[in-house]
């Protein structure tokens, strides 16, 4: 059985909302859900509904499968398309020659 690093959630959650410069009380508002509750969320102190999961996921934008997991093997390719459609069309051809020069570098 999967055993979910709570902790680590919340850190990811933290991260992408200070990334959005969203506040723990704007993001609450949009999630529907006290400010206090997102801080308890993001120090991994409180365990949310799946309905507050989904809800968080869909307002910072991430699939619910790398907040909850973070990434790995397993939806790695997943985050790194995710994160191509999101980019700028101008800005995708430089992240594919950064993806290739790192892979080749790590090889």
């Amino acid at each position: 059985m999967y055993e979910i690093d709570y902790k680590a959630m919340g850190k990811r959650i933290r991260a992408k909302r200070v990334e959005m410069g969203l506040t723990q009380e704007q993001l609450a508002e949009l999630v529907g859900v006290g400010g206090s509750h997102i801080g308890e969320i993001e120090r991994g102190r409180s365990i949310c509904s799946l309905a507050v999961l989904v809800k968080i996921a869909d307002v910072l934008k991430l699939n619910l499968d790398t907040l909850v997991k973070g990434v790995n093997s397993e939806n790695a390719n997943q985050v790194l398309a995710e994160l191509l459609d999101e980019m700028p069309d101008s800005h995708k051809d430089l992240y594919v020659k950064l993806c290739e020069n790192l892979a080749e570098g790590l090889k």
